[in-house]
């Protein structure tokens, strides 16, 4: 029985460490204001932007999606910053609605809380 408490203690520190956020999400941003104009600009490319959309069901913050199991029209995307996992679709729909007409289908397969999320892509 001692074993198994001094195994399960020495796991822990595994655990939380397997959670960490990434060094990125501690960087302060830049503020672009007169100091940040000297900096070479970005590239351009010879792209539009396009809106797009997406239907998010849930955001899981204190555990796994392994732990539910989601339609297969769904994916699980991990945020690190925000240490959370969002639920939304996989498709990602050209008009809204496209988008408010795959919520509706969420919603009567189960998911109540389904909604539409705005994106922009670049095409």
């Amino acid at each position: 029985m001692k074993e198994i408490c001094i195994f399960c203690l020495l796991l822990v520190p595994f655990f939380l460490s397997a959670q960490e956020k990434p060094l990125y999400c501690d960087e302060i941003p830049v503020m672009y204001d007169k100091a940040v104009a000297s900096r070479p600009a970005l590239p351009k490319f010879g792209t539009a932007p396009v809106t797009e959309y997406k239907v998010q069901v849930a955001i899981l913050k204190f555990t796994h999606p392994r732990d539910y199991p989601f339609h297969k029209k769904l994916i699980a995307r991990y945020r690190p910053c925000e240490q959370v996992w969002v639920i939304e679709s996989k498709k990602i729909c050209k008009t809204r609605a496209e988008a408010e007409g795959l919520k509706n289908e969420l919603r009567d397969l189960g998911y109540d809380g389904a909604y539409v999320v705005e994106l922009i892509g670049f095409e």
